[in-house]
C-alpha cells in the first residue's frame, strides 16, 4: 500500500508541477518496487516531457517494456524519449509499435507519431497525422499552429 500512497503523491505532485516533490515520490515508490511498470513507464514519461534526466528515463522506460511487453502506451514513452534524444528513426520503430499494440487510437501518440515524422523530413504525412490526432479529439496546445503551419512547434 505504501507503493500505491507515494506513488498517487508523485503523480498529484506532476499535476501540480511541484516536479522536485514528484520525483522524490517517484523515487520512494521505486525503491520499494523497482519492477513496478506503471511507475518506472509515468516516471520516465513526465522526466521525457520536461527533457530531464533523459539517460535515467530512458532506462527506465526500457525495463518498463521489459516487463510488460506490447504495450502500446509504454512503446510510446520510450519513442517519446528517443524523440526527445533526437534519435528519430529508432523512435519512428518504436511509435509504430505503440500504434500496432492498441495505441492507435490515442490522440497524443498520434500526434507523436506525426512530430516524429516531422524530425525525419515526412511534413506530408506529419500534417495528415496531427489531422488525425486533432480529429481523434487530441487536447494539445499546439496541434492547431502545427497543422495551419505545416511546422512543429514547441
Amino acid at each position: 500500500m505504501l507503493v500505491e500512497f507515494y506513488s498517487s503523491l508523485a503523480e498529484i505532485y506532476h499535476a501540480i508541477k511541484n516536479h522536485e516533490l514528484s520525483d522524490s515520490f517517484f523515487e520512494k515508490s521505486l525503491k520499494i518496487d523497482p519492477e513496478n511498470s506503471i511507475i518506472l513507464n509515468n516516471y520516465a514519461y513526465y522526466l521525457s516531457l520536461r527533457k530531464k534526466e533523459l539517460k535515467k528515463a530512458k532506462a527506465m522506460s526500457l525495463k518498463a517494456n521489459n516487463i510488460e511487453k506490447n504495450n502500446g502506451t509504454y512503446q510510446d514513452t520510450y519513442a517519446w524519449i528517443l524523440y526527445q534524444n533526437n534519435e528519430y528513426k529508432e523512435a519512428k520503430e518504436w511509435i509504430i509499435k505503440a500504434l500496432n499494440n492498441g495505441a492507435e487510437n490515442s490522440p497524443v501518440v498520434i500526434e507523436h507519431y506525426g512530430d516524429i515524422l516531422y524530425e525525419l523530413g515526412d511534413i506530408s504525412e506529419a500534417v495528415i497525422q496531427w489531422e488525425k490526432a486533432k480529429k481523434i479529439g487530441s487536447e494539445s496546445k499546439k496541434l492547431n499552429d502545427k497543422i495551419e503551419r505545416n511546422k512543429l512547434y514547441e
